[in-house]
């Protein structure tokens, strides 16, 4: 079970694309906090696991609130005898020291948005000033990376950044990050012209992967693993599949209940709000919504020979680019096909390159 908590509506930054909806004050009382980790163990069934994720706005503004939080969170689990992981997602600005040795110390995992080198981040993450955060961003990655075993990195990449791709890929993996996890803006408008830019540019991907595990250098990216995984695998499994409202939670800092953390937004969508961890949980709201994400809206994805194999399921990225959570839009499609192309074109060309190998025996330990 995946449970994600907005502590707060405010950010320190200024974002040309932002999931978070309008900034503002609100913060999570640590009592609803209290009643949301309550409601979460008590709801999810004791063999389940756990997977709490701190969220904004920008969650390190309430550094003080992730601590009293966090330690909730580690009494409760004793308790239930139920371990929970626990990771945070950060524009990273306000990292320090202390916080990432208390990370350390509590097995906290972080993620860290960046979005590329500064040309290629500075074009959207900036400051309400409009002065770009990349030199104290990548200072803070830096930071991190020192005292943290592993630190994943989430790239958001648009229509005006896309052709910069593989430069992204070549400036993350030479800081030696542990993940690097490639996101479209799925609030962008992408035009039909950018299909082919992004099949060139996952075929890109696809040489500087398959070059780097050639030279001994082992690296992960997310639309390479997490594809391959799923060739090995047959396909992607029921499990596999988007579970929003039903095995994956966003709780505002109101305390009100979301499918998915991407849509609390300005936690005002009363379609998408299931219930309160104060009134409890509208199961007919939860139904209605799991039925209209379940019914496969394009009867082109249905016929597909690639069906298995992608991510045509999410339904909170369908609902951003098409308005239906069950309603696939076309880029999309179009960058699944190129994620598989290149995830393909790996797999055949790194078969028998025992660093290759090992990196995929280490991910199913994980798992």
């Amino acid at each position: 079970m995946k449970c994600s908590l907005s502590l707060t509506h405010d950010c320190n930054m200024a974002c040309n694309y932002c999931y978070a909806g309008v900034k503002n004050s609100e913060v999570m009382d640590i009592e609803i906090a209290k009643k949301i980790i309550d409601f979460i163990f008590k709801t999810i069934p004791k063999d389940q696991s756990i997977e709490i994720n701190y969220f904004g706005g920008e969650p390190f503004l309430e550094f003080d609130l992730i601590r009293e939080i966090t330690k909730y969170v580690r009494k409760i689990e004793q308790k239930y005898k139920n371990p929970v992981m626990i990771g945070i997602t950060s524009n990273g600005t306000l990292l320090t020291s202390e916080i990432l040795d208390y990370l350390k110390h509590e097995r906290i995992s972080l993620c860290v948005s960046i979005d590329g080198n500064q040309q290629v981040h500075d074009r959207n993450r900036k400051f309400s000033s409009g002065k770009g955060s990349f030199s104290l961003v990548n200072e803070k990655l830096d930071l991190a990376l020192s005292i943290l075993d592993y630190v994943q990195v989430n790239a958001v990449y648009g229509p005006d950044t896309v052709d910069k791709l593989l430069e992204t890929v070549s400036f993350l993996s030479e800081k030696n990050v542990s993940s690097i996890h490639l996101n479209p803006n799925i609030t962008a408008q992408w035009s039909n012209d950018y299909y082919p830019i992004l099949r060139k540019k996952f075929q890109e991907i696809a040489d500087y992967y398959i070059s780097s595990y050639t030279n001994g250098q082992e690296i992960a990216i997310n639309y390479i693993d997490n594809k391959i995984i799923i060739f090995l695998k047959g396909g992607y499994s029921d499990f596999d599949k988007c579970h929003m409202g039903e095995l994956e939670w966003g709780f505002a800092p109101s305390g009100n209940i979301y499918p998915c953390e991407r849509l609390v937004g300005d936690d005002n969508n009363e379609s998408f709000c299931m219930g309160n961890t104060q009134t409890g949980l509208n199961v007919d709201r939860q139904s209605t919504i799991l039925w209209s994400k379940n019914q496969m809206g394009n009867l082109k994805c249905r016929n597909c020979e690639l069906q298995q194999y992608c991510m045509n399921w999410c339904g909170c990225t369908n609902y951003f680019m098409t308005g239906k959570t069950n309603q696939t839009g076309e880029f999309m499609c179009a960058n699944e096909r190129a994620a598989i192309e290149a995830a393909r074109r790996v797999l055949i060309s790194l078969k028998d390159n025992p660093l290759f190998i090992d990196h995929f025996y280490q991910y199913l330990q994980r798992k």
